[in-house]
């Protein structure tokens, strides 16, 4: 874990050391399955993910957490409010959590994220919880990384569903109502429903642990669509060869070849988006 540790701070500080490193590990990465947990800010998402990993170990799962957090003011890196609400699980060897600042990155993605999804995978964690700050209609690339997106509400937002509807709400595969044991959360539930009939959306209480095996029952059911994880697995890819040109090249990516055939070698580990990045560039020089 503390290797791991080090290569994660290497990637944070965008550090050119990390990435021999993220290309030996490559070959050993894309069996964990993604599960993005976004939301507005103060719903419980912190909470609920707490819930999740404490049943995901008693399913003998392996679990990794990266909270995508608002860059600090004052230090530059990530605001660790989410760990302490996971403090239970911090001395659990199956259990890794760690924060990533965006650093002011568009769409709630830490340009760390994608290698620090790597580097969890090749620890062999089973399930790798990404949790983003879901603050409006741009905070939705989390979709882009995940096979499997909850989207956490509470009961008072109904007003606001119709203004997030092009946004946050399109890409839920899950809707969670959490605190419905404290506030009404019929209405806000009802809107959801209409919004689009064949999304499951719960009603949870993260703190009381009420409709919690209900939630994973649902998320397991996600990830058994192999179709479905196959194909946001190209997305991952996709994603993550154009941030590496934006970062690389400060560029959309638009010129580079991305055909189906090269998404297909990098979702099967045949080749890594470092090295391919690498080879474009010297190309185009």
């Amino acid at each position: 874990m503390r290797s791991a540790s080090q290569l994660l701070t290497l990637l944070e500080r965008r550090d050119v050391q990390a990435l021999p490193m993220l290309k030996a590990l490559y070959p050993h990465t894309g069996k964990a399955l993604l599960l993005g947990v976004t939301g507005p800010a103060g719903v419980g998402k912190s909470t609920l993910i707490n819930r999740l990993i404490t049943v995901f170990r008693k399913k003998r799962k392996s679990v990794g957490v990266l909270a995508v957090d608002p860059r600090s003011p004052l230090s530059g890196g990530a605001i660790l409010g989410d760990r302490l609400r996971m403090h239970e699980h911090f001395l659990d060897k199956g259990v890794f959590i760690r924060s990533l600042a965006t650093r002011g990155s568009w769409g709630g993605i830490s340009p760390s994220l994608f290698g620090a999804i790597h580097v969890l995978d090749a620890m062999g964690k089973e399930i790798i919880i990404i949790e983003t700050i879901g603050v409006g209609q741009d905070e939705v690339r989390i979709a882009q990384l995940a096979e499997t997106v909850l989207v956490v509400l509470s009961p008072g937002m109904g007003d606001a569903v119709q203004t997030m509807k092009a946004g946050l709400l399109e890409i839920g595969d899950v809707m969670a109502v959490n605190k419905a044991d404290v506030l009404q959360s019929d209405p806000l539930r009802q809107e959801l429903q209409e919004s689009d009939p064949n999304r499951p959306v719960l009603e949870v209480s993260a703190e009381a642990g009420s409709g919690i095996s209900e939630l994973l029952s649902t998320l397991e059911g996600f990830f058994k669509k192999k179709d479905l994880v196959r194909s946001r697995k190209a997305r991952f890819a996709r994603e993550e060869l154009q941030w590496l040109l934006y970062e690389r090249l400060e560029a959309q990516g638009k010129g580079f070849p991305f055909t189906e055939d090269l998404i297909s070698q990098v979702v099967l580990r045949k080749k890594d988006p470092y090295t391919l990045i690498e080879g474009w560039e010297k190309e185009r020089n």
